[in-house]
């Protein structure tokens, strides 16, 4: 009589391989998915950034004169542009949806696309200072995005539904109009 081994694996020993598997696999997969939700928090947060620098940059530009907060605060808005299908496109480099910048940037630049998806928008706020001999050749300028997930879409300027937000505040100095 010859003895054979049969080849093969048994079901419970199948069974058993593919509880292991779903055991090291599920966390896996949620360290991965963590990893990437993380990822995408620090882009954000760092594109908000970016944004922010940008405007204060700009404002830094202007000369400071009597329409000079007018000005400033012209770089708020949205960083997305609804269009009419119901779509949207990035706003042009530093204007925002505000139209008067078009004139005072040359850009045809846009916001890189990748922007999109956070819909962020930015504030410029300009408070002259007071209370110092100096102060009236200080204007301080508040720069805060928001931003928030694609659900913000249908109402890019309701701020209340922007959960996040990044806060630069730097001092503009008038130089020429010092005594």
């Amino acid at each position: 009589m010859i003895n054979r081994r049969r080849a093969g694996f048994s079901f419970a020993e199948i069974v058993v391989a593919i509880a292991v598997f779903a055991m090291l696999a599920i966390p896996l997969y949620q360290s991965l998915h963590g990893v990437q939700t993380d990822t995408r928090k620090s882009i954000n947060y760092f594109r908000a950034m970016e944004l922010a620098d940008e405007a204060i940059e700009y404002v830094r530009l202007l000369p400071v004169d009597h329409e000079f907060k007018q000005k400033a605060e012209g770089f708020s808005g949205s960083m997305l542009i609804e269009q009419s299908d119901d779509s949207f496109s990035a706003a042009k480099i530093a204007v925002g949806d505000n139209p008067r910048y078009r004139d005072f940037l040359v850009s045809d630049i846009q916001y890189s696309e990748q922007y999109n998806p956070a819909c962020f928008y930015r504030t410029v706020e300009v408070a002259d200072l007071s209370g110092a001999s100096y102060a009236g050749l200080l204007k301080k300028v508040v720069v805060t995005v928001y931003w928030d997930n694609a659900s913000a879409r249908n109402n890019l300027h309701d701020l209340s539904r922007k959960t996040n937000k990044v806060v630069l505040a730097t001092l503009i100095t008038d130089w020429e109009k010092q005594p």
